[in-house]
């Protein structure tokens, strides 16, 4: 029976145990029950067939047994982490054991001092109170919580810096290696909300003039439109053109042996290859057009597939036309400063605001990939972009504060017990077993927090397009920042408070005057809650998404009725579940924060926090490796602003403390906490102005060193921050002294083409070039050439591959010298892998290449990707001894060496990515100026009505294949390759 004076915290907590424990060990059953019989669900990275996955980035098989998998996975490197989870990946899990291992770490310094020190000569609170800063009444004791708080946010505090500081060795040596180097968005610079007087002709060429390629985006939007259309025919089209096939193969299966006469007509006469044979024209799929009213009956009615193949023709022409002529359309503020090599577009990044003036442009980007730019938001002044960000942090406030409502009543039940006096209708509550109160009390109030969370993210992404993002990544970042602080306000302030506020509030109305001491007293109960949490996230989450349910629904009964057509089949089977960086952050960090806030006033919670984190962990380990896909490639960008963000849990952990001797009338621990704030602070101050500058920079010495050149060495001290500072200031001296008035450079394509000095038949002969991309992988360019780069020259013009390309080598870019410091020389270790003693006309790749892709071929060592022990360095600490790792841990620059964390990179990092030149002229355009025209693809079936329909599309225009899709014995549509216009990305 549940009393007025005694707090629900056991019965929750055995309660929660029971039941998240149950839940967890049948969804592990399940999972362990399931996984060798549903290898596309549960180890999908691992599978040969799936064409969307890069050999780099597939995974040798699950071993066999049912948790062989934890210590394999546990035992492999960083280096393996890091192939095998991409950097994002392997930066996330980092965070998580970071921080689980700080939880361990803490639970061993606070619990014999602070667990007695709460638990002896007190309140004799019971329960879990027992052991919490509420049940100290010697006001001399509180020092023991000032001092050890000291101890655990200087740790924590430390531990950050230690991780930002390993971050941007981690990032530098990651962009100076090959793949990373010669990539197009480590070579390219984007400025947007440019002065009319800077976005002039010549204007951008003559302040850079190493720059190979300069681009302005362009006011698309009519093209934009008529692809948009493009895509819902073609997709009508091919989803009406599969049914009727469909429809066709069941009556031939069904007719054919035993009734032909029904299909082919007494006589034997109609023909057996045409569609009305199997389907009348009646029958076939119709819809309406010129309709006013969507929703109403009113229009004419046409032939789906008729209607559409020639409407997909009219719009291919006019898509063709808009593409040939994009750049004659309205420039917007906004250009991609393209160069030769990172070096050169790393100098012009960090010189922008000394060549051009801090008010000359809005922001400056780079490492932004052309599919992940919000081609929407180029258009957008810095006035607008303000107003836009302005109106879209004003709705997400506005939810934060209409969120708290339900948020609040989640609070009040998990100390419902107390509110019962006071509210009559919960009276009943009161006569309820235990089981049942922990049940209300610990599971539903958890339950109820998780699904108002897990509804916030798409609305803070919408937002954060609304708000003018200009890239995938800063979208997600402000998914991130945001999901994080609903989080912190919603899951730890308002249900903090609340839950308090209703186990002290009957007490404040008899007793105004002893509110400050009911509240210190009860702030810690508030914990109950939080352990219920940790019980939920720790227990059912992990086992859950091992489980996969949703998959293996989506898999092995959805899919089956919901795809019919090959392309649809073909997607649901290789196209693989991603991580959304800037949505599983934040989950992770409210638990962080939530333990660090709690860590000195209710210690005991420590426990479930390192519990849970570990176990996130596996899953996620597991899950990483052999289930999800790669998220986009932000460079673990996200790390960095998770690392930040755990200040949060640091400062609201001081103020509740503060709060607390402020209510117990301590007045030495209060100075003392007050003090250590402004410590947290300047702390905080002193790493954004430390490492943010270096996130995106590179500095140039950096590239330098990593390249081998003499009289060049690793600026460890500051990790590059005043040459990166400096670089700006000189910059502004050369303009302040007119140094830059223009230089002389070679005419590149596109400057030919924009004076209208190209031949038509040389246009439409880079067209064709274009278009066949992926048949000739020998015509790629030799766009990146380290080699031949001069310090204070400009570039050398980018030229196409020929055949003086040097023969095969096996030198591997990654070389040791005499030092045994891992660096790249030259371009060339890697262009000589290519093998051009073929033919033209020979479709199959040359040697050394190792993925024919969209827009270029990538080339790599010889046994670069592969999974054997040697592509995988071992870890920093391998050859550490305990004491040496424990020593190294108070120094960053003993722990993390450039050149030793160089040495640790997978050998995948060997690969270089050659572009094919047409591609580069308009790569950073909106990505639909390149999208080639859609192929509809079909089953080929046996009687030849595809075929037909194939002849028929190709007199009005349109294309249409049935390679690679046929019908099974039991009449049923397969794929047995990719479909037709498939063509893999290359790594840009």
């Amino acid at each position: 029976m549940a009393t007025e004076d005694t707090s629900s915290s056991t019965s929750a907590f055995v309660t929660s145990l029971i039941i998240y424990g149950i839940i967890a060990l049948i969804f592990i059953w399940l999972f362990l029950t399931l996984r060798p019989r549903n290898r596309r669900t549960y180890e999908p990275r691992t599978l040969t067939d799936i064409q969307t996955i890069k050999e780099e980035e597939r995974t040798d098989e699950v071993p066999s047994g049912y948790f062989q998998w934890v210590p394999f996975l546990l035992g492999k490197p960083h280096s393996f982490l890091i192939q095998h989870t991409s950097l994002d990946g392997y930066l996330f899990l980092r965070y998580i054991g970071i921080f689980a291992t700080t939880s361990l770490l803490l639970c061993f310094i606070l619990f014999p001092i602070l667990l007695p020190v709460n638990a002896t000569n007190g309140n004799n609170l019971k329960g879990f109170e027992l052991l919490s800063f509420a049940n100290v009444t010697n006001k001399n004791r509180f020092f023991a919580h000032v001092f050890l708080s000291w101890i655990v946010f200087g740790l924590i505090t430390y531990i950050i810096y230690k991780e930002l500081y390993y971050y941007i060795i981690l990032r530098q040596a990651v962009q100076t290696s090959p793949l990373y180097d010669g990539l197009l968005s480590s070579r390219t610079v984007m400025i947007t909300e440019l002065d009319p007087s800077i976005a002039q002709e010549g204007e951008l060429e003559k302040r850079f003039s190493k720059a190979v390629n300069i681009n302005f985006a362009h006011d698309l939007s009519h093209l934009e439109k008529h692809i948009n259309e493009r895509r819902k025919v073609s997709m009508k089209l091919e989803s009406s053109l599969n049914k009727v096939i469909d429809k066709a193969v069941k009556r031939y299966y069904k007719y054919n042996e035993k009734k032909p006469e029904k299909l082919f007509g007494p006589d034997n006469n109609k023909p057996q290859a045409n569609l009305e044979t199997y389907v009348p024209y009646y029958s076939r799929p119709s819809h309406r057009i010129n309709t006013r009213f969507p929703f109403f009956p009113f229009g004419e009615k046409v032939d789906t597939i008729h209607h559409c193949t020639e409407e997909l023709a009219q719009l291919n022409d006019k898509v063709h036309t808009q593409q040939r002529k994009w750049d004659k359309n309205e420039k917007l503020p906004a250009a991609f400063i393209q160069f030769d090599t990172q070096l050169e577009a790393q100098e012009c990044f960090q010189s922008i605001e000394g060549l051009l003036g801090p008010k000359s442009f809005g922001r400056k980007l780079i490492n932004s990939v052309p599919e992940d730019i919000n081609w929407s938001n180029m258009k957008l002044s810095s006035a607008e972009r303000k107003s836009k960000r302005i109106l879209a942090n004003s709705l997400m406030v506005a939810l934060i504060i209409f969120w708290a409502i339900p948020v609040a009543v989640v609070g009040c039940i998990s100390n419902i017990n107390f509110l019962t006096e006071k509210v009559p209708f919960l009276k009943f509550i009161n006569n309820l077993p235990n089981f049942l109160m922990g049940l209300i009390t610990g599971i539903l109030p958890t339950l109820m927090l998780a699904v108002l969370m897990s509804l916030l993210p798409p609305f803070i992404k919408m937002a954060g397009t609304l708000s003018g993002c200009l890239t995938k990544l800063e979208t997600d970042q402000y998914c991130q920042k945001w999901y994080y602080a609903f989080q912190v306000i919603q899951v730890f302030i308002v249900t903090t408070l609340a839950s308090s506020a209703s186990a002290t509030v009957e007490a404040i109305i008899r007793d105004p005057s002893s509110a400050m001491t009911l509240l210190a007293n009860n702030l810690p109960k508030a914990s109950n809650f939080y352990i219920a949490y940790f019980l939920l996230q720790g227990l059912t989450v992990p086992s859950g998404s091992l489980l996969q349910a949703l998959n293996l629904v989506l898999q092995n009964t959805m899919g089956r009725i919901l795809d019919s057509t090959p392309r649809q089949k073909w997607k649901r089977y290789n196209t693989l579940s991603k991580p959304d960086m800037g949505v599983i952050y934040p989950t992770m960090e409210i638990l962080v924060c939530i333990y660090i806030s709690y860590s000195i006033i209710a210690p005991l919670l420590l426990v479930f926090s390192t519990i849970a984190l570990f176990l996130m962990y596996i899953a996620y380990l597991y899950n990483l490796n052999f289930v999800l896909g790669f998220s986009p490639d932000f460079r673990g960008r996200n790390y960095p602003r998770a690392l930040f963000q755990v200040f949060v849990g640091i400062y609201l952990s001081e103020v509740c403390l503060v709060g607390l001797f402020i209510m117990a009338k301590t007045w030495g621990p209060l100075v003392l906490e007050c003090f250590w704030i402004v410590v947290t602070a300047l702390a905080h101050i002193y790493m954004k102005r430390k490492f943010l500058p270096l996130i995106d920079a590179v500095p140039l010495s950096v590239i330098h060193y990593a390249r081998g050149e003499p009289n060049y060495h690793y600026p460890s001290e500051d990790l590059g921050l005043k040459e990166v500072q400096d670089i700006g200031k000189v910059a502004k001296e050369k303009v302040d002294a007119g140094e830059f008035t223009g230089v002389i450079r070679p005419a590149t394509h596109a400057d030919l083409k924009r004076a209208n000095l190209l031949r038509d038949d040389d246009q439409e002969e880079s067209s064709s070039t274009k278009s066949s991309t992926s048949s000739d992988p020998n015509a790629t360019m030799k766009n990146y050439n380290p080699s031949e780069y001069t310090s204070g020259s400009s570039s050398k013009k980018m030229s196409v591959g020929g055949n003086d390309t040097l023969k095969l080598q096996n030198t591997s870019t990654f070389v040791e010298d005499e030092e045994g410091k891992f660096r790249k020389y030259h371009y060339d270790d890697v262009k000589g892998l290519k093998d051009l003693n073929r033919g033209n006309n020979d479709r199959s790749a040359p040697d050394g290449v190792l993925a024919v892709a969209d827009y270029g071929n990538m080339y790599g060592d010889v046994g670069a990707v592969k999974n054997a022990p040697e592509a995988f360095p071992p870890n920093i600490t391998e050859d550490v001894s305990f004491f040496g790792r424990i020593r190294n841990f108070f120094n960053p620059k003993n722990s993390y060496p450039f050149e030793k964390v160089r040495t640790r990179l997978p050998h995948v990092y060997n690969t270089t990515v050659e572009y094919d030149q047409e591609y580069l002229t308009s790569a950073y355009t909106d990505p639909i100026v390149n999208e080639k025209d859609p192929i509809i693809w079909i089953c080929k079936d046996p009687m030849g009505v595809s075929k037909q329909q194939i002849e028929e599309a190709e007199d009005s225009g349109a294309k249409i294949s049935h390679d690679f899709a046929e019908y099974n014995e039991k009449g049923k549509s397969t794929f047995t390759f990719n479909p037709p216009d498939y063509e893999p990305p290359v790594k840009k």
